[in-house]
Parts: C-alpha cells; sequence; structure tokens
C-alpha cells in the first residue's frame, strides 16, 4: 500500500485497470492487498502457487495428479484470508482465479 513503495498506485498511474499475480501463499492474509487495489479502481487476477503441484509433500505429482485435496486446502486458506468477504461473497476486486501456472510446463505427464 501507500506505507511502502506504493507499486499499486504505480501501476494505476500507467493507466492498468487489473494486476495479474503469478502465485500466492495461502497462510498469508491478502486483504490489506486486495483492498488497497480496490481503492484504486484495480482488479485483481491471482494465480494459485504452483507449490501444491509439484513441491508440498503429498503434492499431486506423487498422487498421479488427483490434486482434490492438495487444491481444496490451499484454495480454502485463500478464501479464509481475503478472497472472501466477512459475508461470505467474493471479494468484488477479483476478476478471476488462476489455479494453475503455466500447466504445460508444470503437468509433465
Amino acid at each position: 500500500g501507500p506505507r511502502g513503495r506504493d507499486d499499486l498506485g504505480t501501476i494505476q498511474k500507467l493507466g492498468a485497470n487489473t494486476v495479474r499475480m503469478y502465485g500466492n501463499n495461502q497462510l498469508q492474509e491478502h486483504y490489506s492487498f486486495l483492498e488497497r487495489a480496490q481503492e484504486l479502481g484495480l482488479s485483481v487476477i491471482p494465480g494459485m502457487s504452483n507449490y501444491p503441484y509439484i513441491q508440498q509433500e503429498g503434492s499431486c505429482k506423487h498422487t498421479g495428479f488427483d490434486c482434490f485435496e492438495q487444491l481444496k486446502f490451499t484454495y480454502a486458506g485463500n478464501l479464509r484470508r481475503g478472497f472472501l468477504t466477512p459475508n461470505r461473497t467474493y471479494n468484488p476486486v477479483l476478476a478471476h482465479v488462476i489455479v494453475i501456472n503455466e500447466p504445460d510446463n508444470i503437468l509433465q505427464w
């Protein structure tokens, strides 16, 4: 936000209306970032981390790419830490959510 470098403010001043995030940590809060984006009129397209797919213990890579449990945990963490509003609706700043980055590079069958 404005207390730091205010990258979102710079992005908005350059004329952008949407920010695409490559990955995020579902254990960190996202409220402040999403709130600042909303203040600036920016939409956000977050990408879920590739960690549950290929890096974490018991990753999708080790479960035959049956990723339900791994992604359920990850997505639920994002919902609890900013993707949902207090009234349990999606945060209006979210335009889309990308559940995997570069699947052709990540999912080596």
